[in-house]
């Protein structure tokens, strides 16, 4: 299959004309990024949709706070358009359980790497699916940290699609053994940073994090400290799990959303305030906060329920 990668959309991401957007019309600016946004997914489901499988698989993976699963989501709705039933499966429900994951040198689990999944259920599961269109996948339980005793049985009619996503799914150990054009890979991952002239005044991993810290602490009740503190190991697991494999995608997804500083600001100042000065990353998140202030608000009722920001925000359509 034709490499996409090159041809995701860039944007013109500069403070200056997103302040002149936000502050001109704040309604427009949103409803254009979404716009915009949809149309990329949209090509997407038509590039796949024209290869005329009985079954396709799609293999979504992207970095930590990418939206790789408001994306998928998405794709299911736009599938669903079509009048194509899609399915969604975690690559997070293979995971074997922190009995039988392997140990960091400070004794804790290592449920980064992907020999914390099951890869030979997962390998059977996407050969069956492609050939049979019929599997059986387990579901983890995340309070317990275990394998649940339920299983759900996937069974696809023709034209049908699925997608699977995780941050190792693609990497080429789950799907070499597919033949054909049955296997899509999509990374999703947010592909710039926002310049003030010619200097960086947030990098696209930065916004990331900005986006992990304002959803840690709504929905995981993780306090900004731990979540900046532990920020350095994610990225290094990404180095090594994830981004080998980027090159490998037929599609990128560019997954920023340009005014997403100017609604995010409020949020995530509030939260680096409460970094104290003794803290090992306490300049960096003085850096952050001078960037946010940088930024005009944007009112946070204008982001649609639907939104890719509402995975961070909360308050959307869909169950994460």
């Amino acid at each position: 299959m034709m490499n996409y990668l090159n041809t995701y959309r860039r944007y013109a991401c500069d403070i200056g004309r997103i302040n002149r957007e936000a502050g001109n019309d704040p309604a427009a600016f949103v409803n254009m990024t979404e716009s915009v946004y949809a149309y990329d997914l949209q090509l997407i489901v038509e590039q796949v949709l024209a290869m005329k499988n009985d079954r396709h698989i799609i293999l979504l993976s992207g970095p930590s706070s990418s939206g790789k699963t408001t994306t998928a989501k998405k794709l299911c709705d736009a599938f669903l358009q079509k009048g194509v039933d899609p399915k969604l499966i975690s690559m997070d429900d293979f995971y074997l359980g922190e009995a039988n994951v392997k140990r960091l040198p400070d004794g804790k689990p290592d449920f980064e790497s992907v020999e914390a999944l099951d890869i030979p259920l997962i390998r059977q599961s996407i050969r069956l699916l492609a050939e049979t269109g019929e599997c059986v996948i387990p579901k983890y339980d995340f309070k317990k940290s275990c394998r649940a005793d339920e299983t759900e049985v996937i069974t696809l009619r023709k034209d049908s699609v699925i997608i699977m996503e995780g941050i190792h799914a693609l990497n080429p150990i789950f799907s070499d053994d597919v033949s054909g054009n049955a296997v899509s890979k999509i990374y999703v991952s947010v592909k710039q940073g926002i310049k003030d002239n010619e200097d960086y005044i947030l990098t696209n991993r930065e916004i990331r994090l900005i986006r992990r810290l304002v959803r840690d602490h709504q929905f995981r009740k993780t306090d900004p400290e731990t979540m900046i503190g532990m920020w350095q190991s994610v990225v290094d697991g990404e180095k090594k799990y994830i981004r080998p494999y980027r090159y490998t995608s037929d599609f990128t997804v560019n997954s920023i959303h340009i005014y997403e500083p100017c609604v995010m600001k409020n949020h995530a100042l509030q939260l680096l305030e409460m970094i104290g000065s003794s803290h090992t990353q306490y300049a960096f998140a003085r850096h952050l906060i001078s960037a946010l202030e940088s930024f005009k608000e944007i009112d946070v009722s204008l982001v649609p329920e639907n939104s890719l920001m509402r995975e961070f925000l909360g308050d959307g359509i869909y169950n994460y």
